[in-house]
């Protein structure tokens, strides 16, 4: 008697194509799952690796910065492997941009001295005698007078801020492109990837400036005037590569995100410098 031949193809690896028959390809190494519908999976993968930066950085930065949206569309046809997990890379945008960020900042203004002893309760004196009004004018003069705390703050809780909008954009692009059979996760790594992007050139091109104005200020000036466009431009190749849109298409729904991005922002930061208004 002959034995049946099973009719079901060899399961492969998204990565390398590779048959496997277990929880990791034999080739590359690749845990075979789905986050589609196993979403737990993917995000104890990203915590796992969160810390371990490898050769990857170098080949991910470049191809994120210079060819929008093929990293993130390699991700999403399952090629997690050969990519840099997006959450450490975005991470590690976030730690440049912010140590950038804050050496932007005034050192004169710092290291303003902090009010005296007997000058700095006067918001707190106006509280307890019942005038409210009085204690928040009193409250921001001593913002502006001692402005350290007020500066530690905000770029205490900025970087967490800007996390938050990761999710919120997230759930943007799921709305516009509702019908593209994604998933909410993966447009949570659609919008990482574009937060990295934007942290990431800031940076680049924030760094570029600040050495070539030493040399020359209006040189530095155009460098960041001329790249800075690049910014406009990234989202409408990213979109049009990940969603495969039309170019209209891509330029409007560029154009409503970048909205919506912006909005997010402001609120961001409106937030932010409440919270270390009365935080600091």
């Amino acid at each position: 008697m002959s034995t049946p031949v099973s009719s079901s193809a060899p399961k492969r690896c998204l990565n390398c194509s590779a048959e496997i028959h277990s929880t990791y390809c034999p080739s590359c190494g690749q845990r075979d799952l789905d986050f589609k519908k196993d979403w737990r999976g993917l995000v104890g993968e990203f915590a796992s690796s969160l810390l371990n930066i490898d050769g990857k950085v170098p080949q991910g930065i470049i191809r994120l910065l210079f060819l929008p949206g093929s990293m993130t569309a390699t991700f999403l046809d399952g090629k997690r492997a050969s990519q840099m997990p997006p959450l450490r890379l975005y991470l590690f945008a976030s730690l440049l941009f912010f140590l950038w960020f804050n050496s932007q900042q005034d050192p004169d203004l710092v290291a303003t001295p902090t009010l005296s002893t007997a000058e700095a309760p006067a918001s707190e004196n106006a509280l307890s005698n019942g005038n409210s009004g009085a204690a928040l004018s009193a409250k921001m003069q001593e913002k502006f007078e001692s402005p350290e705390a007020f500066l530690n703050a905000f770029n205490t809780w900025l970087p967490r801020v800007l996390l938050l909008g990761v999710p919120l954009l997230a759930l943007a692009t799921r709305l516009v492109f509702r019908r593209r059979g994604y998933v909410y996760l993966e447009h949570v790594i659609i919008s990482m990837h574009l937060q990295t992007f934007l942290l990431l050139w800031v940076f680049l091109i924030g760094l570029s400036s600040d050495l070539i104005s030493l040399a020359s200020p209006k040189v530095g000036e155009l460098v960041w005037g001329v790249f800075i466009w690049w910014i406009q431009l990234y989202p409408v190749f990213a979109l049009r590569r990940i969603f495969q849109l039309t170019w209209t298409k891509a330029i409007f729904a560029t154009l409503f995100l970048e909205f919506v991005f912006l909005v997010m922002l402001a609120a961001g930061v409106a937030l932010v410098l409440l919270i270390s208004f009365f935080w600091a």
